[in-house]
């Protein structure tokens, strides 16, 4: 039995039904407050949004620099509910739930604890390109957050049930995340090569049904393929032209480069970090040192997914480097801290009520200053 605040007792499985409830319940506060904030804050748009409306009037193999699964998602909730700030509003926070609901089923296909799968959701709604990004302009990023949060619940189904429909399913998540965003690409790659550097794991590599993934991946993004192939310079141009900066630096361009690569890592993680240092205080050294064949995947897939990305910064002369162009990739982050809370087997009584704590108190203020902001 558990003493309550009135002096009475519940038993311990309602009680442990009870604290389960909790997390889902801030999940949903949060999503609705985001979205009944976001009608308040009226017809301003910001320049994705704008973007949203502006091209809502016709499905297109592609529009522009950016890949165009955020905007058929829209088109067909327009076509239901229409085109509206109400329709922005709520695919918005719809398409960040589900990114929270399948990074934690990712999560519970790999840890023993749900409470320690929890963090990979919380530590979600940690990441400032969700909790305040998003929040202010974002659409074909969020679509990419689902796209990666699903793409590595398929991972891990798949690791669970190496099946012919597995892998197919891996290649459609494949071929979605590279049409909601053109550095998803980079995430593949990096699985592969994360696999095959397990040797428990290599086997799924070194599998005749990869071959399905790759055809089935190429069938779901082939057609888009074509477009930015034919139209090459209204895909590419901008986006480049961002990424080369506008001012001169004296030092050499790869410095630089890496500089700004070192700057975006930190500006993405170093709050999710240190909210899990805080509720694990005492055990983080034993968390950052404990290892499994998944936070050993996840882990390098990050290492290698930025190696990539420095790769590119290079290889285009580029000078400039914004979190946001980058936060895709670290939705995997908050799966990996799970991972090591896992495998370290650190049991801390109330750590998801801390988490949280600490985590509502950030994301509630964040949409706070978010609104107060548009009346500026």
């Amino acid at each position: 039995m558990t003493d309550t605040a009135d002096g009475s007792y519940v038993s311990a499985p309602r009680a442990a039904r009870l604290d389960a409830l909790l997390p889902v319940l801030l999940l949903a506060t949060y999503f609705t407050a985001s979205f009944a904030l976001r009608l308040l804050r009226g017809g301003d748009l910001g320049s994705d949004e704008a973007e949203q409306i502006r091209l809502a009037h016709a499905l297109q193999l592609g529009y522009g620099d950016q890949p165009p699964l955020y905007n058929w998602l829209f088109y067909c909730f327009g076509k239901v509910f229409g085109v509206s700030v109400d329709t922005l509003a709520f695919l918005k926070n719809a398409t960040l739930l589900v990114s929270c609901i399948f990074l934690g089923l990712a999560a519970r296909k790999v840890v023993g604890a749900r409470d320690t799968a929890w963090i990979a959701v919380l530590g979600l709604l940690s990441l400032p390109a969700i909790f305040l990004l998003s929040q202010r302009d974002l659409t074909h990023s969020v679509g990419t957050f689902a796209a990666v949060a699903f793409f590595l619940y398929v991972l891990a189904l798949m690791a669970e049930r190496p099946s012919t429909g597995n892998y197919a399913l891996l290649g459609t998540a494949a071929g979605v995340g590279f049409l909601a965003k053109y550095n998803f690409a980079i995430i593949p790659v990096a699985t592969v090569v994360a696999l095959l550097l397990e040797p428990g794991m290599r086997r799924l590599i070194l599998n005749w049904r990869l071959a399905v993934t790759i055809a089935i991946g190429l069938a779901v993004a082939g057609p888009h393929v074509y477009w930015v192939m034919t139209h090459l310079d209204a895909a590419t141009g901008d986006t480049l032209t961002k990424m080369r900066g506008v001012a001169s630096h004296e030092a050499p361009v790869q410095l630089v480069a890496a500089w700004q690569l070192l700057a975006s890592i930190v500006k993405c993680s170093a709050l999710t970090l240190a909210i899990l240092a805080v509720v694990y205080r005492g055990h983080i050294r034993t968390i950052l040192a404990a290892s499994s064949e998944w936070t050993r995947v996840i882990g390098r897939m990050l290492l290698i997914s930025m190696f990539l990305v420095f790769v590119i910064m290079l290889a285009v002369d580029a000078t400039m480097m914004r979190p946001k162009w980058i936060s895709i990739f670290f939705v995997a982050f908050p799966l990996y801290l799970a991972f090591k809370v896992d495998a370290a087997g650190v049991q801390v009584p109330g750590a998801t009520g801390k988490l949280m704590a600490l985590v509502g108190a950030v994301i509630f203020i964040s949409l706070g200053v978010v609104f107060a902001e548009s009346f500026h």
